[in-house]
């Protein structure tokens, strides 16, 4: 743990303290990645449905109500609580309409985890334009009031970006902004000279091909960018409702997709899952283990990666 972290400048970072880990005898941090869980809804007041939010209740009527199931994330949760991790992280789509009362509902769903939690909006989190304190302001226990926020653990970063936007109907795409890319750069440069292992996450996948256009990051060219220039050492995302494993493009950083928490399907890249991440220090950087675990808690993939140290905070395109 580094609870003395040098002054920084990034206000993000000001207002996201550090966790405090319990005492443990192993540097080793096993962190539980999860996404999308499409909470189940409270009943949404018709007024709050003068929106977009009218396309996507009529979507959950007729079909997602059917294939996001709560005793599947249960399921996928009970598995979580027998493998002893030490923090959650939920790469957003908690809620369905993004309306203030899923928010609370939400709020208590987090604070009922088997491990301590951090979480990151995402497209359907955003929906609508609304107040910060109906909505994303409810999380901030969780999160943090300004993006990219920090949390660190044992020598593990772990970084939230926000990507979630309002859209037009029929569109999920999202947006990190210039303003959130720059601290991100700047963020993460730092974090890399202090020889932390850097852990982004964000809801859409900075990288092309994985969703269509309607539900792209519109500047991933732009994020990945900046993760060439300056570094990390795992992206995690969600979004795409897949379990996949890609790079960052013209990097060597892996890019670590988890299917929905909720989602029943027939097809295997598509079942729930969730991603166990051991990482610890090895003496050149950080190694960092993954196993993809189904709700039943078999493993359906491994992968394995040792991510030297750059002290300069870059790393070479």
């Amino acid at each position: 743990m580094t609870p003395d972290l040098p002054a920084d400048p990034i206000s993000s970072r000001q207002t996201s303290p550090v966790i405090t880990p319990t005492p443990a005898v192993s540097p080793t941090v096993t962190l539980a990645h999860i996404s999308d869980p499409h909470l189940p809804p409270p009943p949404v007041h018709w007024r709050e449905a003068l929106n977009k939010r009218a396309l996507s209740l009529l979507s959950w009527k007729k079909h997602r109500r059917y294939v996001h199931l709560e005793q599947t994330c249960s399921a996928l949760l009970k598995d979580i609580e027998r493998s002893d991790v030490d923090t959650v992280l939920i790469s957003g789509d908690l809620t369905n309409f993004g309306t203030p009362d899923e928010f609370a509902s939400a709020a208590r769903w987090l604070d009922a985890l088997p491990a301590q939690a951090l979480v990151i909006p995402g497209n359907h989190d955003c929906m609508v334009r609304q107040p910060a304190s109906a909505g994303l302001h409810q999380w901030e226990r969780w999160s943090a009031r300004q993006y990219p926020y920090v949390r660190i653990q044992n020598g593990v970063a772990i970084v939230g970006v926000n990507s979630g936007i309002p859209t037009a109907p029929f569109m999920a795409y999202g947006r990190v902004g210039h303003r959130q890319r720059e601290r991100l750069e700047a963020l993460l440069e730092e974090l890399g000279r202090e020889g932390l292992c850097r852990v982004v996450m964000i809801h859409h996948p900075p990288r092309r091909g994985l969703v269509p256009w309607r539900k792209s990051l519109l500047d991933h060219r732009e994020v990945a960018a900046v993760f060439r220039r300056a570094g990390a050492e795992i992206v995690l995302h969600g979004h795409s409702h897949d379990a996949t494993l890609t790079h960052i493009a013209g990097t060597d950083i892996p890019l670590l997709g988890v299917a929905s928490a909720s989602l029943t399907d027939e097809r295997p890249h598509r079942q729930a899952c969730w991603n166990r991440l051991n990482i610890h220090p090895y003496r050149k950087g950080w190694t960092i283990t993954l196993t993809r675990h189904r709700p039943d808690g078999s493993v359906s993939e491994r992968a394995s990666w040792n991510r030297p140290v750059n002290h300069t905070g870059r790393t070479e395109a």
